[in-house]
């Protein structure tokens, strides 16, 4: 019995994160310079391009990804659902504690130091807990940032242009569980800024997916430790 105290526990607190801060799973990705004209040089150089606008449609595609709802400078690189393909090419995971703020978020994974040669997307993930109180989500992005709740579109500070912040009032959780998703991309050369904070609610990292798997293989383990217990204890009955 011990044992099998010892062993949930062990997996609560993996599940749990053990820890009571919020927090942000970040998976990164990155996008070869100027794919479609969607990335590349911008707006105030010689020659530079002139990049998309961003509208999305209200919920996530059928594969997790917003979808273009075109405009007069659409994105081009989009798929036969309309979902754009900027979070393809996966490079990496991190786990971050909020209020989180990345002055360079440069390739690889948020971690370089210019995008001369490769763009930083990426997509933060995390299970807001509601306590029936009003919850104010703040982001930052240099360049676009698109917040999800539930699947559904709730703002953001879409589009290319320098640092800049907005506050999402969410309004009043219930005391229930709310999947948030944040799309960040940085598409034009010089800069790269992303942030995320949040008022009146936690957030808890998803976790990934090798840490599910672990779990389910204690489980697992747990299940087997208590049936050859039981086992045992029958045999000498």
């Amino acid at each position: 019995m011990r044992m099998k105290f010892l062993a949930a526990f062990v997996l609560l607190s993996v599940m749990t994160g053990a820890a009571s801060a919020s927090s942000l799973t970040i998976n990164y990705y990155s996008v070869p310079g100027n794919v479609n004209g969607d990335f590349g040089p911008c707006c105030s150089s010689p020659g530079a391009a002139t990049l998309p606008n961003i509208n999305v449609g209200d919920a996530l595609g059928p594969n997790g990804l917003p979808v273009s709802v075109g405009g007069l400078n659409p994105v081009v690189s989009v798929d036969s659902f309309g979902q754009i393909q900027w979070w393809t090419n996966y490079t990496g995971t991190q786990v971050v504690s909020l209020p989180y703020s990345n002055g360079t978020m440069f390739t690889p994974n948020g971690t370089g130091s210019n995008n001369s040669s490769s763009y930083q997307t990426a997509i933060a993930l995390g299970t807001i807990t509601g306590a029936n109180t009003d919850a104010k989500l703040t982001v930052t992005g240099d360049d676009d940032v698109l917040v999800y709740l539930n699947e559904h579109y709730v703002g953001g500070v879409p589009g290319v242009h320098g640092a800049s912040s907005t506050q999402i009032d969410l309004g009043v959780l219930s005391a229930q569980d709310y999947a948030l998703k944040i799309f960040y991309a940085d598409r034009a050369q010089v800069a790269a800024v992303f942030g995320v904070g949040i008022d009146g609610a936690s957030v808890s990292a998803v976790p990934e997916p090798s840490t599910w798997a672990m779990m389910i293989l204690g489980f697992f383990g747990v299940g087997f430790v208590a049936y050859r217990r039981q086992s045992h204890g029958l045999r000498i009955a």
